[in-house]
């Protein structure tokens, strides 16, 4: 199925509002009163925010035109698996918001096969409790990110402290890398969306990013991935900005990649400041 990869910018990463509140009956009886036109008008506004809630999964479900298009050349068939996909995105990035979803794809087709007409209606019902529930999920996530950085206590003080990422396993080993205070460094394997390549099996195409606040102020560490960021040992929560304190260890994913954030103050050695070296 058509499908394409998105890359988002900082500034436009968790800025999106997505709608929280889908009711089913609202869309059969505007879908009804307006001879279907709302049905193809709620059918795209659904795709659109499921690509914002599942963005990290790296795909993109297209449009009502493009959807429609696709239908008439394969005789009505693409409408389902449009259908399909959209459903079992939001099965699969569940697990990125802890949320507990009641369907994926098989389930929604065995409503509508079995019960016909009213399988539909009970199969869209549990579709839209369940993006509702990721919607909301994600607009808390968006709510705490905001308040992380409207928060004055967070402001980075003046640029003459600095910090450091020393690579102590994995594929940056014995690397190390300047931090400079109020600057976010992302961390991953993808080289057009990170600031630094980690390479490995469970790294993510942006795994998390890292930011040195100042001495005295720590860092913050985010995780932007489902295999998970540990910080000594413990896994941070996803998607939101967890203050860490110099010396700790963080590891992403199964650990084969592990960095030890350094205050500069705590260090005399000077290391190239990321931005100026970032290649691997």
């Amino acid at each position: 199925m058509p499908e394409r990869r998105r890359k988002r910018t900082n500034q436009d990463r968790g800025t999106d509002e997505v709608k929280q509140d889908r009711s089913l009956l609202l869309y059969v009886l505007l879908s009804f009163v307006t001879f279907s036109v709302y049905h193809f008008y709620f059918m795209d506004l659904w795709a659109k925010d499921v690509n914002i809630l599942c963005e990290k999964d790296g795909k993109h479900t297209v449009g009502v035109e493009k959807m429609m298009l696709f239908s008439v050349l394969t005789f009505g068939v693409y409408k389902y698996v449009w259908l399909a996909e959209i459903v079992d995105r939001i099965c699969d990035n569940a697990a990125e918001y802890d949320v507990e979803v009641r369907q994926d794809s098989e389930t929604f087709f065995v409503w509508m096969i079995l019960v016909p007409v009213l399988g539909y209606l009970v199969a869209m019902y549990r579709a839209i409790q369940d993006t509702n529930r990721l919607a909301e999920a994600y607009e808390r996530s968006r709510q705490k990110r905001t308040e992380v950085h409207d928060n004055p206590n967070t402001k980075p003080p003046p640029p003459c402290m600095r910090g450091r990422l020393s690579g102590l396993t994995g594929s940056l080993a014995g690397r190390s890398f300047e931090l400079i205070p109020g600057r976010s460094v992302e961390l991953g394997r993808n080289p057009a969306e990170v600031s630094l390549i980690v390479r490995g099996e469970k790294i993510s195409r942006i795994h998390c990013t890292v930011q040195y606040n100042g001495k005295d102020l720590g860092f913050n560490v985010t995780d932007h991935s489902r295999n998970g960021v540990f910080v000594n040992g413990v896994r941070i929560p996803y998607n939101v900005p967890t203050y860490v304190s110099g010396k700790s260890i963080v590891a992403l994913a199964d650990g084969a990649n592990k960095f030890q954030l350094i205050e500069a103050a705590d260090e005399d050695d000077r290391s190239p400041a990321l931005g100026a070296d970032n290649e691997e």
